[in-house]
């Protein structure tokens, strides 16, 4: 059997008794839970960067084809009021003409 002299040593720990050869008897070290770690994840971030490329490309053309659109429509409008102030001067200048003709000028 061992001695006393020879019993493990739990500085942190009071006795909670002596065996009959006069060994200190200690608790049971209470552990904390282990905390369960989170798995590992491995993320892509090639992927990431690959599909914000792709996304930033894609705003790109969206916007072109916006502007352009845009553009497009500014011009048609454009052309369309330069017709309206054409015709209206055309209407002009013809009740003009048929008042005079009217009146036998």
């Amino acid at each position: 059997m061992s001695h006393p002299e020879q019993a493990q040593r739990h500085d942190h720990l009071e006795p909670i008794g002596m065996t009959a050869n006069g060994q200190p008897i200690y608790p049971w070290p209470v552990t904390p839970a282990p905390v369960p770690q989170a798995p590992l994840r491995a993320y892509p971030i090639g992927t990431y960067i690959g599909v914000g490329c792709l996304g930033v490309l894609a705003l790109a053309v969206v916007g072109t084809v916006i502007v352009a659109i845009v553009i497009g429509l500014s011009i048609a409008l454009v052309v369309l009021a330069l017709a309206v102030v054409a015709l209206t001067i055309c209407v002009l200048v013809l009740r003009s003409m048929w008042r005079d003709y009217q009146k036998g000028l």
